[in-house]
């Protein structure tokens, strides 16, 4: 990255997961970057020459700060190539569980009108990635509680959906 300091466009972090994902990886990376509230999530870069350029998708935001920061993703090619994938599955998919709003601050009780059988695909599906990403992570000496073992940006893509988990009361259901 460049010696200019970044802006990240976002919108309400407590209610858009874009929004939240890069800024919980720019925050995690301890870059420092100015926050402007808009109608979108982007990463507004200045390059040296000072051209400046619009990155916007809170995954893309992440593969381009994985450029300076390789630990955004794991170092073994299969496993980032999983990562990646794993990414792209909750950028496009998990639709059933997305539909729920989301408030981070809010707690609800669980809602039976709310619980379909797509969602409860999705909290199965989630729970099959979760539990085989932290059972390899756990047999690694250098674990610190991520999906990987370390964090990476597949932990910032999943984090909007583990507090949907806690705000619906879906946790029971994983």
């Amino acid at each position: 990255m460049t010696g200019h300091i970044p802006t990240l466009y976002v919108l309400n972090k407590n209610y858009s997961s874009w929004s939240l994902r890069a800024w919980l990886v720019l925050s995690a990376l301890g870059i420092k970057f100015e926050t402007v509230v808009l109608t979108f999530p982007a990463l507004h870069i200045t390059k040296p020459n000072s051209e400046t350029h619009i990155v916007f998708e809170s995954l893309v935001i992440m593969e381009y700060l994985a450029e300076d920061h390789s630990h955004l993703w794991p170092a073994c090619k299969y496993e980032r190539a999983h990562a990646r994938s794993l990414a792209s599955e909750m950028a496009t998919g998990f639709g059933p569980i997305r539909s729920y709003p989301m408030n981070i601050r809010a707690k609800y009780d669980f809602d039976q009108a709310l619980y379909n059988a797509g969602v409860e695909k999705d909290l199965h599906r989630l729970s099959s990635i979760w539990e085989e990403l932290r059972v390899k992570a756990v047999k690694n000496k250098a674990d610190n509680g991520f999906l990987f073992g370390g964090l990476t940006a597949l932990d910032a893509m999943y984090a909007p959906l583990a507090h949907w988990l806690t705000t619906y009361a879906l946790v029971d259901k994983v």
